[in-house]
């Protein structure tokens, strides 16, 4: 699981001067982040501002699960003319609701009232770090490793150098958003540039073997949990948290991808402390 706070091997590698990307202070004022409870509360839907509960109110009128009450809006952050992300999850009050998403085509007619500004419906999740990826557009099976930071509400998501950028949108609108969104700072970081990568480098050029955790799987095999980060191995999956022995082979820092394999050397197990 990601982790919830921040461990030494994922703290920026000592060194470092490379500069990460944040959403700039104009957005960041503009949808008001970081606004105090009894302040946040004055707008319906959980919006951040007027604008948004207008856009909560016209998908109130055009989607029959809203307006049934078997859905219910839980936050709105938008950018008016571009792009609007809305969050939704069953009722409380209703048991077995009859549908847990929106239809295309009652976002289709939202977006031709509001000049074909975009809008992306999010599923409300429990875990902060579904929540978070599902926001940010990486899906939830292909979640990055996050650092949450609870006491101050930061999320530090670990990307590849590609998608550093790609995912925080124009002006690092789509982070922005999505920081508004679920409540975190998000915080874009190029996952290379940790402790715990280095610490596989050196075990990949010295071919030693590391011990990961089996967290889930994809399409191409079994996906790991290796020192807080994620790595794919492509063999038959193993029970979910099985504890295994693995030797990386590949790692690519543009993605943010690492390759392992469970065919060992002999040289030994890289020290965990």
């Amino acid at each position: 699981m990601p982790l919830q706070s921040s461990p030494p091997h994922l703290g920026p590698r000592h060194g470092s001067h490379r500069s990460l990307v944040t959403y700039p202070v104009h957005i960041q004022s503009e949808f008001s982040l970081g606004l105090s409870e009894h302040i946040a509360e004055r707008f319906a839907y959980g919006a951040r501002s007027e604008a948004a509960v207008f856009v909560g109110d016209l998908l109130s009128e055009e989607v029959p699960a809203l307006v049934n009450r078997d859905l219910e809006i839980v936050a709105i952050a938008r950018r008016p003319g571009v792009l609007s992300k809305v969050a939704i999850r069953p009722h409380p009050q209703v048991v077995t609701p009859m549908t847990t998403s929106i239809g295309a085509d009652h976002v289709a007619r939202v977006r031709q009232r509001l000049d074909g500004e975009r809008i992306e419906i999010i599923a409300w999740r429990r875990s902060a770090p579904a929540y978070i990826a599902d926001a940010l557009g990486l899906g939830v099976d292909n979640s990055p490793p996050m650092v949450l930071l609870p006491g101050i509400g930061h999320a530090r998501v670990l990307l590849g150098e590609i998608d550093v950028r790609g995912i925080a949108g124009w002006r690092g609108l789509n982070t922005a958003l999505a920081s508004a969104l679920t409540g975190w700072r998000i915080r874009l970081e190029p996952v290379a540039l940790t402790p715990a990568w280095a610490r596989l480098e050196a075990a990949m050029r010295t071919r030693r073997s590391v011990q990961a955790t089996v967290v889930g799987s994809t399409e191409r095999g079994a996906r790991l949990e290796v020192l807080g980060l994620f790595a794919a191995l492509s063999t038959p999956v193993r029970l979910s948290q099985d504890v295994i022995e693995i030797r990386v082979t590949r790692m690519d820092a543009d993605e943010g991808r690492i390759f392992v394999s469970d065919r060992l050397a002999t040289t030994g197990q890289l020290p965990l402390v």
